[in-house]
């Protein structure tokens, strides 16, 4: 019996080493759950609608610079040539009520458009008017940002462009290393209509694709739990050595029980 025992356990110490070197890297991945050369369904991502306390850019530009300079208080009167290069916007926030002040057309409501809707309500509005028949408006938003805390730090993220993901917003924390990051459980706040919502996502699902903040809107906040506990570098070094050399030990002891 005892020379059964001596058999079985360095055999039994390998097997649980195994177990742990192979599991570990599974449980820091991303995305488990998806396989390969399958076709998952991408839905696009929604346009951005505005927000009360948004703040936006806009720009009214036509053939005739004379009779679109009423909209563009700030931009002098030049050739259409000019007027399509770079020159500032006026910047608006949207009320209380909704609205932003836009000149000559006075109070629009904005609240719940997306900038495309908000370039042709005042397109729309222009030539309803009868003050240009072909105007081309622009419309930006300048507060598009993600407020990030938890773990060791956090800070606003200034996002370019109409379209940013969770997975963007990961990726630019720390460059998405788990080891400050629980990607089991990221929380995202978001705050709509007035009322402030908390959404739960496990980074290793491929559900986190269909959750409602994959896709991030303005003002989103997100919050990721910090891991309980981090190992200093010359600690986790030790600990590293110390697994190699076991892993080895098992190996040559397994070997000699099974030679024997």
């Amino acid at each position: 019996m005892k020379h059964v025992n001596r058999f079985f356990r360095p055999l039994l110490l390998l097997l649980v080493l195994s177990a742990v070197s192979c599991t570990t890297p599974r449980t820091l991945g991303y995305l488990l759950d998806m396989e390969y050369n399958k076709d998952y369904p991408a839905r696009p991502a929604p346009e951005l609608k505005m927000q009360k306390e948004d703040r936006l850019s806009i720009q009214v530009l036509s053939e005739n610079a004379e009779l679109s300079a009423p909209f563009n208080t700030m931009l002098t009167i030049t050739d259409l040539t000019n007027q399509t290069a770079k020159q500032p916007m006026l910047t608006y926030v949207v009320d209380r009520e909704g609205n932003i002040d836009f000149p000559v057309l006075g109070k629009l409501h904005v609240e719940g458009l997306t900038l495309k809707e908000i370039e042709q309500l005042i397109a729309d509005e222009i030539i309803s008017r009868g003050y240009i028949r072909q105007p081309v408006v622009n419309a930006e938003l300048d507060n598009f940002q993600i407020t990030v805390i938890g773990g060791t730090g956090g800070g606003v993220m200034q996002i370019q462009g109409h379209s940013f993901n969770l997975l963007q917003a990961i990726a630019r924390i720390r460059g998405g290393s788990n080891e400050q990051i629980n990607i089991k459980e990221v929380t995202v706040i978001r705050t709509e209509n007035g009322v402030r919502t908390a959404y739960s996502v496990n980074m290793q699902k491929n559900a986190l694709f269909e959750s409602p903040v994959f896709y991030l809107q303005q003002n989103d906040v997100i919050y990721y739990k910090p891991k309980l506990y981090r190992l200093s570098q010359p600690a986790g070094a030790f600990i590293g050595f110390v697994g190699t050399i076991t892993g080895f030990a098992s190996l040559i002891l397994s070997y000699l029980a099974l030679t024997k």
